[in-house]
C-alpha cells in the first residue's frame, strides 16, 4: 500500500465492513455458479465477436444506405397504383 492510497482505504474502510455480511452470504452461491460461468464464456466471447463483426457491416453499409435515402425518400411518396382511391 502507498501513502497515496492509504487515505482513501481509510475513507471505504466503514463501507467495506458494512458490506462484509453481505458478501459472506454470496459467497456460497458464487462459488456454486462459477462452474457455469467458465463454461458459457466462449459463448460470450462468440457473441461479443459476432456484434462485432455487426457492429463493422452497419459501418460498412452506412454510406450506401446514405446513398440510397433520397431515393427512398422519393419513392416513399409515390402511391403504388394498386391503392389509387376510389373517384
Amino acid at each position: 500500500m502507498t501513502t497515496d492510497t492509504a487515505p482513501a482505504l481509510v475513507d471505504i474502510a466503514p463501507a467495506l465492513a458494512d458490506i462484509a455480511p453481505a458478501l459472506a452470504d454470496i459467497a456460497p452461491a458464487l462459488v456454486d455458479i462459477a462452474p457455469a460461468l467458465v463454461d458459457i464464456a466462449p459463448a460470450l466471447v462468440d457473441i461479443a465477436t459476432a456484434l462485432v463483426d455487426i457492429a463493422t457491416a452497419l459501418v460498412d453499409i452506412a454510406p450506401a444506405l446514405a446513398d440510397i435515402a433520397p431515393t427512398l425518400a422519393d419513392t416513399a411518396n409515390v402511391v403504388p397504383f394498386y391503392k389509387i382511391p376510389d373517384s
